[in-house]
C-alpha cells in the first residue's frame, strides 16, 4: 500500500492514528472507512459526517480574458454568473467526449477556480494549459495555475451541518483576503449561502480563515471547506473535537459513494468518460445554447445516442458492479453496468447502466437481467435519484 507512486492528503497520518481502512485512491492513499460504510453513511443522512477530499483538484484561472476562456473550455456559461457563485460544468474534447465534469467558482470576471476530479488533475491541467497557450497566441490575457498541492479541503455534510458549522464560525465577508483567496466582492453571511454560493468564514479559537461553499456530493445539506494545507489538521481536529454539537463522524470514500449513488451524482470513470458525451449521459442541461465551447460542434452531429444511461433497483441480495452485462428478456447482452452498490437508506441493491444497444428504447425498458458471476439478476428500471432530502425515493 505504500506504493511511493501514491500520494497523501495533508490528513494521512490523522486517518492512520483513527484506524482508517486505507486503500489507493485516484493516486492518493485514501480511507475507505473508519467503524464500517452503513453506520459513516447513515450517520450523515440523519446526522452529519466529515470528509477530507483534498485530494481533489483546484486549478486557477485569471486574466483580463479569464471569462472568456472559461466560456470557451467549459460548456456550461460561465462568465454571466455573478462574484461569489458556482457553476457546475463540463470539459469535452473535440468529439464531444466528457474529459471531465467540474465546479467552477467565479471570485471576479478576472479570476475563477475549477475543482477538477482527482484522478484527472493532471490531464484536466495540461488540456487547460494548453488551450490557454493557444488561447493567448490570439491576443488574450489568461493564466492557468494549478495549485492542488497548497489546498486542504474538508467537506462537512448531513441535515446536522449547521448546528456544528454555525457554532464554530464567526462571519468574515469583507472582499479581501481568505485563506488561500481573495474576495474581490463582500460575501453573503454564511446563513444567507444559498445552494453552489461562497464566502469566507473564520473558525472561531484556532483563528483558521476558510473559503466554505454550499455544495457537497451526498444529496444532503453541506459545506465544503478550502484552507491552507498545512492548516488542514487543525481544522479537522477542531471539528471532531466539537463532533458532539452534530453527532459528527469522519466518514470515508466507501460512504462518500454509496451516499452520492443514492443521490443519482455521476462519478468519473463511471458514469462519465471521454467515450461519453453530455447526451449519453444525460446531462444535456449543462450545454449552453448562447455560446461556443469545445466540443459543441461535434456534439451537433450527433442524432442519436450511442449510449443511454439508466437506473435501476434489485429485489436480491447480489450487488452490480462495474462493467458487467446487461441482458434482454432473451438474455441477449444490450450494455454495461456504469455504477452499483447496496443503499444503506433503502436496504436493497441500485446502480447505472449504459444501454447500447439501439433497437432498445430506454424509455420503455422496465426490466433487464445483470450477469453476475454467472447467475442473471432480475433489474427493475426507476426514475432516479434513489434518495432525495428527508425521504427515500426508489
Amino acid at each position: 500500500m505504500e506504493n511511493s507512486q501514491n500520494k497523501k492528503t495533508p490528513l494521512y497520518d490523522t486517518h492512520v492514528a483513527l484506524k482508517a481502512k486505507m486503500v489507493p485512491f485516484a493516486g492518493f492513499l485514501m480511507p475507505l472507512y473508519y467503524k464500517s460504510i452503513i453506520e459513516e453513511h447513515i450517520n450523515v443522512r440523519n446526522n452529519s459526517g466529515l470528509f477530507d477530499i483534498s485530494h481533489m483538484g483546484e486549478i486557477i484561472i485569471s486574466g483580463s480574458d479569464a471569462g472568456k476562456f472559461c466560456d470557451r473550455v467549459f460548456t456550461a456559461d460561465i462568465s454571466k454568473s455573478g462574484p461569489n457563485q458556482i457553476v457546475y460544468s463540463l470539459i469535452l474534447n473535440e468529439k464531444g467526449g466528457i474529459i471531465d465534469d467540474v465546479t467552477v467558482f467565479k471570485f471576479s470576471d478576472s479570476e475563477y477556480m475549477a475543482v477538477v476530479n482527482a484522478a484527472n488533475t493532471a490531464k484536466d491541467f495540461s488540456w487547460l494549459n494548453f488551450q490557454g497557450s493557444e488561447f493567448a497566441k490570439k491576443g488574450n490575457e489568461v493564466s492557468v495555475k494549478n495549485i492542488s498541492d497548497e489546498v486542504g479541503l474538508l467537506s462537512v455534510q448531513g441535515p446536522k451541518t449547521r448546528d456544528i458549522i454555525y457554532s464554530l464560525t464567526g462571519d468574515n465577508p469583507q472582499a479581501g483576503s481568505c485563506g488561500l483567496f481573495s474576495l474581490k466582492q463582500k460575501s453573503k453571511p454564511l446563513g444567507e449561502l444559498k445552494h453552489f454560493e461562497f464566502g469566507c468564514v473564520l473558525f472561531r479559537n484556532i483563528n483558521v480563515e476558510a473559503l466554505i461553499s454550499r455544495s457537497g456530493y451526498t444529496g444532503e445539506f453541506g459545506f465544503e471547506i478550502f484552507v491552507p494545507a498545512e492548516k488542514t489538521s487543525i481544522l479537522w481536529n477542531y471539528l471532531l473535537k466539537n463532533s458532539a454539537l452534530s453527532n459528527l463522524l469522519p466518514v470515508g470514500l466507501g460512504a462518500r459513494d454509496t451516499l452520492r449513488f443514492e443521490a443519482a451524482l455521476p462519478l468519473y470513470g463511471h458514469e462519465l468518460d471521454e467515450t461519453i458525451n453530455p447526451y449519453d449521459a444525460g446531462l444535456e442541461k449543462y450545454l449552453s445554447a448562447e455560446k461556443d465551447y469545445i466540443g459543441k460542434e461535434a456534439l451537433k452531429n450527433i442524432r442519436n445516442k450511442a449510449k443511454r444511461l439508466i437506473f435501476f433497483k434489485l429485489s436480491g441480495k447480489q450487488i452490480p458492479r462495474h462493467m458487467q452485462k446487461i441482458l434482454n428478456e432473451n438474455l441477449k447482452p444490450i450494455g454495461c453496468i456504469a455504477s452499483g452498490t447496496y443503499s444503506p437508506s433503502n436496504k436493497f441493491p441500485i446502480g447505472s447502466a449504459y444501454v447500447s444497444d439501439s433497437s432498445v428504447n430506454p424509455q420503455s425498458l422496465k426490466n433487464f437481467f445483470i450477469d453476475i458471476r454467472g447467475n442473471f439478476e432480475k433489474a427493475e428500471v426507476v426514475s432516479p435519484p434513489f434518495y432525495k432530502i428527508g425521504k427515500k425515493s426508489a
